[in-house]
């Protein structure tokens, strides 16, 4: 290196000095560029590039370019094709796509082929021998060598696919605007038959958008508790013993998968949803409809848990956003907190989330970490299960309760003042509480804190279109309830997602949006839901992907009859045409 030669050694009498070269900097440089290119920088690695982005111009990108442009228009009228093999929870999938789309403001219908099926067989049936049939198959039916019943399987799906042409077409005007969306319940399990779809679908002046949602299982055990619960429900195996129903389940799954062909064709859209949601693949998706499903598909599983709802507790003081809690609403919280954690404790115990003494090994051991390393956790040393404390013993022999284990729930409330305060609940260690102002109530704007009976004093002709449509208009500078369920689309997949208990402080307002995704029922009609104060509302999810719903009143002990989708909710619903709230 000549120059460094030059720095390290003297200077010749009479000779001139060379400069050395001089150092280099990736500052330097960037600044450099920053200063010949004005504002526009090209420091890659912090801010990417800063050239002006130009079309693409070779053919794949512009082919790319061109499919999204297309699937990116908003299909006003989508067609959800499921696929799968039986067992793999497709019936399941799609009755939690209708509730979700449907508390979405989309007009939503299942179209189950195997419910087609039985009654194009039985009619068969009836025909041959002249008397009442069930229209039930063996696994024989689907067996493709079965020329007679592949037949009738094509026929029965045409039929359905006949009926979801009609109810689309018959929902231009009942739509307003959010859509209509025909679930297909079937295997699909052939390139042909979803070809078959693709066609009748898109062959047409107003094609249908068309998403294919795939449901792949290939947990032996999860798979075991499907078959359980497919038999269990099933109209199929009604009249079938056990035994003879898993085995002819068993076989009719061997039939499929003789020419079972998954989704892989990349020019359509589809959902890939593996083992129930422990994994999920999107290709193709951009349409508004579409792309809304993909987290509420991953945030769906089939086990059970509770998720309990209340309104903050009774405040003092005017009706403003910072009230706190009054001697009443103090008193629910206590009674909130043992009902939780009794609860939770029994949720614990009867699911198992501990069950092994492995796991309460590794429970207290993560419970001595504060404890001096003398402290010595052995099988011998662990509570009885449900204690809120473990019993570790020292290498002495001698014993030392270690402090409390946190009881597993999630809590989530608004952030009014009112509402922390109601779960903040004493009796519970190391609660986390999620606040989140997506559970805040609905925003009235310039009608903040006043009355129906004011805000009719007031501006009379706005409270005419208030009592006309009551979850469509909104409220001068703030929201209406349609809005309002737009905001809490992410706190409901939250709950969807959870594993364990779930707490929800919130107000009139948002719960009102929130029993109606629960209770199934038309998302318009959720103004006229009552909520009760100082009730704990506790839904449990059901096999079918609803809920069951019952009323704790904490502060007199009462507890009532549960009720479901299959039970009137007239006893919890107003006459009246205008909201309630008392947010």
């Amino acid at each position: 290196d000549m120059s460094s030669q030059h720095r390290h050694s003297p200077q010749p009498p009479g000779t001139s000095r060379i400069s050395p070269v001089p150092s280099f900097s990736f500052e330097d440089r960037s600044e450099d560029k920053r200063r010949s290119r004005g504002s526009l920088t090209n420091d890659y690695y912090n801010n990417g590039s800063s050239f002006i982005a130009r079309p693409p111009k070779d053919r794949a990108s512009l082919e790319k370019l061109d499919k999204r442009r297309e699937l990116t228009e908003s299909a006003e009228k989508l067609v959800i094709a499921l696929v799968g093999l039986p067992g793999r929870g497709k019936s399941f999938i799609g009755r939690k796509l209708q509730i979700y789309l449907q508390w979405r403001g989309a007009r939503s219908k299942v179209f189950n082929v195997g419910k087609y099926r039985r009654e194009v067989v039985a009619n068969v049936e009836r025909k041959d021998s002249g008397s009442s049939a069930s229209g039930l198959c063996s696994a024989n039916f689907f067996d493709s060598q079965n020329a007679d019943a592949k037949r009738i399987r094509e026929e029965v799906a045409k039929l359905a696919m006949k009926d979801m042409e009609k109810w689309l077409e018959n929902s231009q005007e009942q739509n307003h605007g959010w859509g209509s969306v025909a679930i297909l319940d079937a295997t699909n399990s052939t390139r042909a038959r979803r070809q078959l779809i693709l066609d009748f679908c898109h062959d047409r002046a107003d094609k249908f958008g068309v998403v294919f949602v795939e449901s792949v299982c290939d947990d032996q055990n999860l798979l075991d508790e499907n078959f359980k619960k497919k038999i269990e429900v099933s109209p199929d195996y009604k009249d079938m013993s056990f035994d003879d129903a898993i085995v002819d389940l068993r076989m009719r799954v061997q039939k499929y998968e003789e020419q079972y062909e998954t989704v892989d064709d990349d020019e359509v859209s589809y959902i890939k949803v593996f083992n129930l949601s422990s994994k999920v693949l999107a290709n193709n998706i951009y349409g508004r409809l579409s792309k809304t499903i993909i987290p509420a598909l991953m945030s769906w599983h089939i086990g059970t848990r509770p998720i309990w709802i209340c309104r903050a507790g009774e405040t003092v003081g005017s009706k403003t956003r910072g009230d706190s809690l009054g001697t009443s609403g103090f008193e629910f919280r206590q009674k909130l907190g043992e009902y939780v954690e009794n609860q939770a404790v029994k949720f614990m115990k009867d699911f198992r989330q501990f069950e092994s003494t492995d796991s309460l090994v590794s429970l207290a051991e993560s419970v001595c970490g504060e404890y001096p390393g003398d402290l010595k956790v052995t099988r011998n040393s662990v509570a009885t299960f449900g204690r809120k404390s473990v019993m570790l013993v020292r290498h002495d022999g001698t014993r030392k309760r270690a402090g409390a284990f946190k009881v597993p729930i999630k809590v989530m409330t608004s952030t009014m003042k009112r509402a922390i305060q109601t779960v903040s609940l004493q009796n519970l260690v190391d609660l986390d509480i999620e606040e989140t102002s997506n559970l805040n109530p609905l925003d009235k704007g310039d009608y903040s804190g006043m009355d129906l009976k004011d805000i009719k004093e007031k501006d009379p002709k706005w409270y005419k279109l208030l009592e006309k449509d009551p979850f469509s208009t909104r409220f001068h500078g703030g929201e209406s309830y349609m809005d309002l369920i737009k905001r809490l689309e992410s706190s409901v997949i939250d709950m969807e997602q959870q594993v364990v208990p779930v707490l929800v402080c919130s107000h009139i307002s948002v719960i009102q949006c929130l029993l109606a995704y629960f209770r199934n029922i038309p998302v318009k009609e959720c103004t006229s839901i009552e909520v009760p104060l100082h009730t704990l509302i506790e839904l449990v999810p059901t096999a079918g992907g609803e809920w069951y719903e019952s009323h704790v009143s904490l502060l007199d002990g009462e507890k009532n009859a549960i009720i479901g989708s299959c039970f009137s909710f007239d006893s919890v619903r107003s006459e009246s045409s205008t909201p309630i709230w008392g947010d």
